[in-house]
C-alpha cells in the first residue's frame, strides 16, 4: 500500500509561486501533512501484522487510507498537466511511476526469492508480485503466505495503467470538465458499492471480497473524485474537528476483527472517513495549529516518506523473524516485536536514501522524461 502505495509516495513537487493555472483555481504542489497521513497509514499496518491484540482490521484501515491518498494525487497530478496545456503523456507519466517503484520491488523481489528458497516456501509466490497479479490469484482462493500484502500493491499498479488511460479519454474525446468527471466518478462509485454487495448477497468468501480488484476500486474512486472535486467550497466547512472525527474512526475501526460487516459497512466507512481527512490536510486556507504540528512531527512525517519501501519490506522481515524465534516464551515474543520493527525500519530506509531517491531525482531529468514526453502526449482535441 500501497504507492501504494502505497502504499504509494508520489514525492510531488512544490508549487511554483506564480499564480494557478488550474481550471479550478486548485494546485497540489508539494502538501506536508500528506506525509503524516501516510505515516499513519503504514503504522496501523505494521501494527497490524505484528499481530498485537487489537490489532484487528487496522492494516485493512491502513490500506484504505493509502488508496484514497492515491487516487486522489494521481488524479490531481493528471488534471493539473491536462489544465497546463490540454496535454497529458501517457509514456512519461508510466516512466515516472516506473522510477518511483521499480527500484525497491526488483530489490524486494530478489530479497524475497531468497527467503522462499531459504524456507521452501513458492516461488510462484514471487511471480505473482513481480506481475503484480497478487490480489487476482488471491482473490480466485490462491493461499499466499509469503507476499500477501502485495495485493494492494497490485491494485495500485493496476489502477495506474487503467485509470490515466480513461481520463485522457473523458477529457480529451469526451470533453468532460470537473462537474462530468464528477458525475462520472460517482456513479463508477456506486458500481463498485452495487458490485460489492452483490457478491455479499451471493456469499462470496472474506479472501474474495478483500482482494477483487471490482470491489477494492471502490476507495480508489473516492480519492479519484475528491481530486476532481477539491476546489469546491463544500470543503471548506471541513475543519479540525472533522479531522478528528474522521481519524477517531480511521483508527477506532482498526480494533475490530475481519468480518462480513468489515468488508461490506465498514471498509466503505472507512474510505468516507479517508476522504475527510485527506480533504482537510490537502485544502487550501488557513489549518488549525494542532493539525500542522502532527502531521507535520518529523517522525510521523518521515515514516510517510519511506512509507513505500516500508510496506514493501515488512512481511518478509517480520516472516524470517517470526521463523526464526518461534517461541511463545515472553521474551521471544519482546524480541520478535523489536526486531520486527526495528529491521523493518532500517532496511526501509536504507532502501529510499541509497536507491530509491536517486532515481526520484531522475522523474523531473529530462534526459529520462523527455523522449516520452514527445512521443506520447494526447493531442489537443479539435
Amino acid at each position: 500500500m500501497p504507492e501504494s502505495r502505497t502504499a504509494a509516495d508520489l514525492d510531488a513537487p512544490a508549487a511554483p509561486a506564480a499564480a494557478p493555472t488550474t481550471a479550478d483555481g486548485y494546485r497540489l504542489g508539494r502538501r506536508p501533512g500528506l506525509d503524516g497521513l501516510r505515516g499513519i497509514a503504514v503504522l496501523l499496518v505494521l501494527w497490524n501484522h505484528t499481530a498485537l491484540p487489537y490489532s484487528g482490521t487496522a492494516g485493512t484501515v491502513g490500506v484504505v487510507a493509502f488508496f484514497v491518498l492515491s487516487g486522489f494525487l494521481i488524479t490531481r497530478l493528471l488534471l493539473e498537466e491536462w489544465d497546463r496545456g490540454h496535454r497529458i503523456s501517457l509514456p512519461r507519466f508510466y516512466v515516472r511511476r516506473a522510477l518511483r517503484l521499480v527500484p525497491a520491488m526488483v530489490i524486494y523481489l530478489a530479497m524475497t526469492a531468497v527467503v522462499a528458497v531459504r524456507y521452501g516456501e513458492p516461488l510462484s509466490q514471487i511471480v505473482w508480485a513481480g506481475l503484480y497479479l497478487t490480489n487476482v490469484v488471491r482473490s480466485f482462493g490462491e493461499f499466499i503466505t509469503l507476499t500477501p500484502h502485495t495485493w494492494s500493491l497490485a491494485m495500485e499498479e493496476q489502477f495506474y495503467l487503467v485509470w490515466p488511460v480513461l481520463l485522457i479519454l473523458l477529457v480529451s474525446r469526451l470533453r468532460l470538465g470537473r462537474r462530468g468527471l464528477a458525475l462520472v466518478l460517482v456513479a463508477a462509485i456506486a458500481a463498485s458499492l452495487a458490485y460489492r454487495y452483490a457478491l455479499v448477497a451471493a456469499g462470496a468468501d472474506l479472501q474474495r471480497l478483500h482482494n477483487d480488484p471490482f470491489v477494492v476500486a471502490f476507495s480508489l474512486l473516492a480519492g479519484c473524485l475528491l481530486a476532481v472535486t477539491i476546489a469546491s467550497t463544500r470543503y471548506r466547512v471541513l475543519g479540525g474537528t472533522a479531522l478528528l472525527v474522521a481519524l477517531a474512526a480511521i483508527l477506532a475501526s482498526g480494533i475490530e476483527e475481519k468480518s462480513m460487516a468489515t468488508y461490506s459497512v465498514m471498509v466503505p466507512a472507512i474510505t468516507v472517513a479517508a476522504v475527510v481527512a485527506v480533504a482537510v490536510v490537502a485544502r487550501d486556507g488557513h489549518k488549525p495549529a494542532w493539525i500542522v504540528a502532527v502531521l507535520g512531527w518529523w517522525p510521523l512525517s518521515y515514516l510517510g516518506r519511506i512509507s513505500y519501501g516500508l510496506y514493501l519490506y515488512h512481511y518478509t522481515v517480520y516472516f524470517v523473524v517470526k521463523r526464526e524465534f518461534r517461541g511463545p516464551e515472553t521474551e521471544q515474543v519482546l524480541t520478535r516485536l523489536v526486531l520486527e520493527v526495528v529491521l523493518s525500519l532500517v532496511v526501509a530506509a536504507l532502501s529510499y536514501h541509497v536507491v530509491e531517491t536517486w532515481f526520484l531525482k531522475k522523474k523531473d531529468d529530462d534526459r529520462w522524461t523527455s523522449v516520452a514526453s514527445k512521443s506520447g502526449a494526447t493531442p489537443t482535441p479539435s
